[in-house]
């Protein structure tokens, strides 16, 4: 019913769990609800400008990147909202003080400006405007050019040597220019005056009608007078940055309603009723039950047809959450799609952790992460990465404990220089890449290649899932078997593979090149084109593969970087022979360059990482192509309900 319509939208706008969608049915009124839309945009604007004004006079202590929003009770929230004008009036104020604050500075530069000019003047104790008297003509102006007064006399007798009848006063001169007072008999004055002109002679813009310490003093008030006023502004400013709360308030609470006011443009009208209608996440459909029966209502839940613009919501689990932003980043799944999110975050934490590889560094991530989770009110985007970087912190620690690199090779650098170690034990669980790098890469290609199986096995999948079993077979275990039987071939190049081994490879490599050159083209019935077909799609999965096979290097290459220059640091710290020198040497390069060199290698395995699910990955089995699902909610920026604390 209409009269419930307004609490019913507020609901469901705090819920957070419906995306509304436009009825077009000619046979309701619709509603027009931009001029309310405008007007609470404008609002929010001025808050959001009275803030940035607070922020830049009276700037607020704490907050920061990890300060999330504060709690707010449903019956503060609306209680507050009554006090709404008052709270805009408040904010409009600080606007104001703020152009009078840029009016009096603009004020005190035209000042500042006017009494620059007129500095070079300040001893002259005649009008400026002061043209003539009795007898002489007065000239007030400037030259060009640096003279005294001899130096200016001569240069005007050069321009009329057969006359005398003038006097000169200097009255500031530089290197830039010469102020000076030019007094002549009236009837020599134009010759006078044409004689100054051609040595560069320029009369003021505007000259004084007092002399010019008269004017330079009412510039002077002027000024004190404009800074004065900024003074008080300023202070006003900051005295009301007590109401910052109160504004941040009413940024969020404006928010609110200009998306409950553009939400109500997509409802249509009876007589006596309001319809709404749009897209909800199956799982939120038993709470938005729940919301509706509360009020005079009916509703109707339908799957979407294939036409529909259905939108996205990710749903994962605790572990596979913090990579949805990967996924976000690279496409939202399309209508055919599945989410690779819960796909990829396994190997995504597992190669950035062998791409850091270093243990020390890892436990960093891991401690500086659980601490900001824990004791921060972070929330949103900032809390599904730093989630994602403590899975990766501990990823890093396990592969830096197996290949023994804690800060590089600093603990058998401690115990060779300072505890008289002649020869430090190996850390490493499992073996170290930097000796054995050949080994690692081998390994590398090994995790490789599950990667793209699981590509690979996935799309198989989904087109079983789809119903085409046919294509399911045909697409995966060709390309597996071709795959696991060419990689030991290959592998024995680099490192000697048993014989037993090598033999059933080959066959398995035969049997998948068979089935791919007979599969590729089948929907073909031309036997020849099947053939050119097939032997095309074999050359597409032999040159691919090798080269996705090989992008997996980069395992290698990435976390032997990190423990060279781990090394390196620790290297040039206790390169002193004098053992008091190199421990506060070792300290000061130690805090120094690991940072540095952590801070770099993040980045890589980050990026890098991402490449591995982008290009590797998702270019198995994955299209994109979906748009994120927008619901109505509390869109706010310094306040959450804290009934809805997990809402948005």
């Amino acid at each position: 019913m209409q009269s419930d319509s307004k609490r019913l939208v507020e609901a469901l706008q705090k819920a957070g769990a419906v995306e509304l969608d436009k009825l077009t049915d000619d046979r309701f009124v619709h509603l027009d609800t931009k001029e309310s839309v405008a007007v609470y945009e404008k609002n929010a604007a001025s808050a959001e400008e009275s803030l940035r004004i607070l922020d830049e006079y009276a700037p607020s202590k704490g907050g920061g990147m990890f300060s999330g929003r504060k709690g707010i009770e449903k019956a503060q929230f609306e209680s507050k909202a009554d006090e709404a004008d008052k709270i805009l009036l408040s904010a409009l104020k600080i606007i104001t003080l703020r152009r009078r604050i840029t009016d009096a500075k603009a004020e005190i530069i035209r000042c500042e400006t006017s009494l620059q000019s007129l500095k070079i003047w300040e001893s002259l104790d005649v009008p400026m405007r002061l043209e003539e008297t009795k007898d002489a003509n007065v000239y007030v102006g400037t030259f060009p050019k640096d003279y005294d007064r001899e130096a200016l006399v001569l240069a005007i007798s050069a321009e009329i040597p057969e006359m005398s009848e003038f006097d000169v006063e200097i009255v500031f001169h530089s290197k830039e220019i010469t102020a000076a007072v030019i007094v002549c008999h009236k009837s020599v004055a134009q010759d006078v005056y044409k004689a100054i002109r051609a040595i560069g002679f320029i009369a003021p813009s505007d000259p004084t009608k007092h002399p010019p310490r008269v004017r330079i003093e009412r510039y002077e008030k002027e000024i004190q007078k404009q800074k004065e006023i900024c003074s008080d502004c300023e202070s006003s400013i900051r005295e009301l940055s007590k109401l910052r709360s109160d504004i941040q308030f009413l940024f969020d609470y404006l928010t609110v309603k200009k998306d409950e006011y553009a939400s109500l443009d997509n409802a249509a009208m009876s007589g006596k009723t309001i319809i709404l209608g749009g897209y909800i996440p199956e799982i939120r459909i038993r709470k938005v039950e729940s919301i509706i029966s509360e009020y005079t209502a009916a509703v109707e839940f339908f799957e979407p047809s294939e036409d529909d613009d259905v939108p996205v919501l990710l749903h994962n689990n605790n572990f596979c959450e913090p990579v949805e932003g990967i996924t976000e980043m690279y496409a939202l799944p399309g209508k055919k799609d599945i989410d690779p999110s819960s796909i990829m975050a396994f190997f995504y934490y597992l190669l950035f952790g062998m791409m850091l590889s270093d243990a020390g560094y890892g436990l960093l991530m891991v401690v500086g992460t659980a601490v900001i989770l824990k004791k921060t009110a972070v929330e949103g985007t900032m809390r599904r990465s730093l989630k994602m970087f403590f899975y990766c912190g501990i990823s890093t620690t396990i592969w830096g404990a197996l290949f023994g690199s804690w800060f590089g090779d600093i603990i058998p650098v401690i115990c060779t220089n300072f505890l008289g170690f002649k020869e430090a034990p190996s850390l490493a669980l499992w073996f170290e890449p930097i000796k054995d790098p050949i080994k690692l890469l081998l390994f590398s290609f090994i995790v490789g290649i599950c990667h793209l199986f699981l590509g690979v096995i996935t799309l198989g999948v989904m087109e079983w899932k789809a119903g085409d079993k046919v294509s399911a077979l045909c697409d995966t275990i060709p390309i597996i078997l071709t795959v696991l039987g060419a990689a030991p071939l290959a592998g024995n190049v680099l490192t000697p593979v048993p014989a037993a081994i090598t033999g059933i490879a080959k066959y398995v490599a035969i049997v998948g090149v068979v089935l791919i050159v007979l599969t590729n083209s089948r929907s073909s019935k031309n036997i020849f084109t099947r053939l050119g077909g097939g032997l095309y799609g074999l050359y597409n999965v032999a040159s691919g593969y090798l080269s996705d096979i090989l992008s997996y290097s980069r395992l290698l290459a990435l976390g032997l970087a990190t423990g060279s220059i781990a090394s390196v640091v620790n290297m040039i710290g206790v390169m002193p022979e004098n053992t008091v020198v190199k421990a506060i040497m070792l300290v000061v390069v130690f805090l120094i360059g690991h940072p540095l060199n952590m801070a770099i290698n993040v980045l890589g395995a980050y990026v890098h990482s991402n490449r591995l699910q982008f290009v590797e990955l998702f270019s198995k089995f994955y299209e994109g192509g979906g748009r994120a699902f927008k619901p109505l909610k509390f869109n706010t920026k310094f306040f959450k309900l804290k009934e809805d604390s997990n809402n948005g």
